[in-house]
C-alpha cells in the first residue's frame, strides 16, 4: 500500500504548468460533459429525432470538424495555442449546448451539430499545449493523469440519472444540456486567466507573421511529405483513424443499445450507474498501477488495453437482454483497458511527431481521423436497424486490425519528422 501510495505521488507531481490547468479544468468540467454524452443521444430521440437521423447527425458533426481541423494547425501557429483554445471553446461548445437546452425540432440538432463540430480548429491547439514545455519522459504520466480526473467526473453522472428520472427525458435533458453550456463558458475564461503561451507557440506565431501564404502552404506539403516517409507515424495515425471510427460508433449507439427493447433494454435512468462504474475501475487502475503508466513500455501498454477492449467489447453484444451484469462487466473491462492505452496512445503520438511541426501534424491527422469516421454514423445506423448488434460487431472486427497493426509498431517511438 505504502508503495502503491509513492508511485501515485510520482504521477500526480508531473503534472505541473499548463498541463496542470488543462488537466485540473477538463476534470471539473468532464462532469457535465459526461452526463451531456450519457444522455444525448436518448434526448434526441425523444423529441422526434429517428435512430437514423441520429446517425446523420452525427456525421455531419464530423463533417464540419474534417473542414475546422484543417484550419486548426495553421491557427494554432497564427493567433496562438491558448487564444484559439479560449475562444474556440467559447463559441463552440457553449453555443450549440445552449442550442440544445431549447432545442424543438431535428433543425436544432443540426445547426447545434455544425457549429460543435468547429471545436476541431482549437485540438491542434490543446495538444500543443498539453505537450509543449513537458519533457517527454513525463508526457505517459500527465495524460494519465488528464484520464484520472477524467474519469472521476464520471462519479457524478448518476446525478444526471436522477434529473432524469425526476424531470423525464426531455426535461432532464434540458437542464442537463444548459449545465454543460455554463460549463464550458466558465472553463474558457478560466483558462484565459491561468494558461500561458507555449515558448514553440510564441515562436511558430512570430514565424507565420513573417511568412508569405505561398511559404505556409510550402510548409504544409514538407510537413506531409515527412509524415508520408515515416513508417511509424502512418502506422500509427492508421490505428487513431480505425479507433475514432469505431468510437463514433459507440458514442452514437451505445445509450440507445442498452435502452431499447432491441437491445438490451435497460430503463433510461439506470445506465447513468455505468459510468460510475467506469470512474472507479479507471481511477484504480490508474492509482495501482501508476509506476507502469509513468514509465512502463508504450507498446506494450497499447496492446494490453486493446485485448482488455476486445474482451469488454464482446461482453456487451453478448450480453442478454433485461440484465446489467453483462453491461458492467464490459463497463469494467473498457475502463480497465482505457486506463493503459489512452495515456500509452497519447504518449507514443506525440513522440513520433517533432515540435516544430507538431501543429501542422496534428490538424493534418485530425483531418485524416474525422475524415475516417465521417461515414461511421450512417453506416451504423443502417446496421442498427438491420440488426442492433450488427454495428457492434463491425467495431470489435476494426478493433482486431488496430491490434496487428499495434503488434507491427516499434518498442518506442522515433521522431522521424524533425524539421
Amino acid at each position: 500500500m505504502i508503495e502503491t501510495s509513492r508511485h501515485a505521488r510520482k504521477l500526480f507531481a508531473a503534472v505541473e504548468g499548463n498541463a496542470r490547468v488543462l488537466v485540473i479544468t477538463e476534470g471539473a468540467s468532464a462532469i457535465a460533459f459526461h452526463w451531456y454524452t450519457t444522455y444525448f443521444s436518448l434526448y434526441m430521440v425523444a423529441l422526434g429525432v429517428s435512430e437514423i437521423q441520429v446517425g446523420l447527425l452525427a456525421s455531419v458533426m464530423i463533417a464540419a470538424q474534417f473542414v475546422s481541423t484543417l484550419l486548426g494547425g495553421y491557427a494554432a501557429d497564427r493567433f496562438g495555442r491558448k487564444r484559439m483554445l479560449v475562444v474556440g471553446d467559447i463559441i463552440c461548445w457553449g453555443v450549440p449546448m445552449a442550442l440544445y437546452a431549447i432545442a424543438q425540432n431535428p433543425w436544432y440538432f443540426l445547426i447545434g451539430r455544425l457549429i460543435n463540430g468547429c471545436v476541431f480548429v482549437v485540438i491542434p491547439s490543446f495538444e500543443c499545449l498539453f505537450v509543449e514545455d513537458v519533457a517527454a519522459e513525463r508526457r505517459p504520466a500527465v495524460f494519465a493523469m488528464l484520464r484520472f480526473l477524467y474519469a472521476a467526473a464520471d462519479l457524478f453522472t448518476p446525478i444526471a440519472g436522477l434529473l432524469v428520472a425526476w424531470l423525464g427525458m426531455v426535461m432532464g435533458g434540458r437542464a442537463i444540456m444548459a449545465i454543460t453550456a455554463a460549463a464550458a463558458v466558465g472553463t474558457a475564461i478560466y483558462r484565459q486567466l491561468t494558461l500561458y503561451e507555449t515558448a514553440m507557440g510564441r515562436e511558430q506565431m512570430a514565424a507565420v507573421l513573417r511568412a508569405t501564404p505561398q511559404a505556409v502552404l510550402r510548409g504544409y506539403r514538407e510537413t506531409v511529405s515527412l509524415m508520408l516517409r515515416s513508417r511509424e507515424l502512418v502506422t500509427f495515425l492508421a490505428v487513431r483513424v480505425l479507433v475514432g471510427f469505431v468510437m463514433t460508433i459507440w458514442n452514437t449507439y451505445a445509450a440507445i443499445y442498452l435502452t431499447s427493447a432491441l437491445g438490451i433494454g435497460l430503463p433510461q435512468a439506470s445506465i447513468a450507474i455505468l459510468p460510475f462504474v467506469s470512474a472507479l475501475a479507471t481511477m484504480s487502475m490508474i492509482v495501482l498501477a501508476a509506476d507502469r503508466i509513468r514509465v512502463g513500455p508504450l507498446r506494450a501498454n497499447l496492446i494490453a488495453g486493446q485485448i482488455l477492449w476486445l474482451a469488454g467489447a464482446a461482453l456487451l453484444i453478448l450480453s442478454p437482454a433485461g440484465t446489467i451484469i453483462m453491461a458492467l462487466l464490459w463497463t469494467v473491462t473498457a475502463a480497465v483497458s482505457s486506463a493503459l492505452f489512452q495515456p500509452a496512445s497519447q504518449s507514443y503520438w506525440a513522440g513520433v511527431v517533432s515540435d516544430r511541426t507538431r501543429a501542422q501534424v496534428f490538424s493534418m491527422a485530425s483531418a485524416a481521423i474525422t475524415l475516417g469516421a465521417l461515414p461511421a454514423g450512417p453506416l451504423a445506423g443502417l446496421l442498427y436497424t438491420l440488426n442492433p448488434r450488427a454495428p457492434f460487431v463491425l467495431g470489435i472486427a476494426l478493433q482486431v486490425v488496430v491490434l496487428g497493426l499495434i503488434l507491427s509498431l516499434g518498442r518506442r517511438p522515433a521522431v522521424e519528422t524533425a524539421g
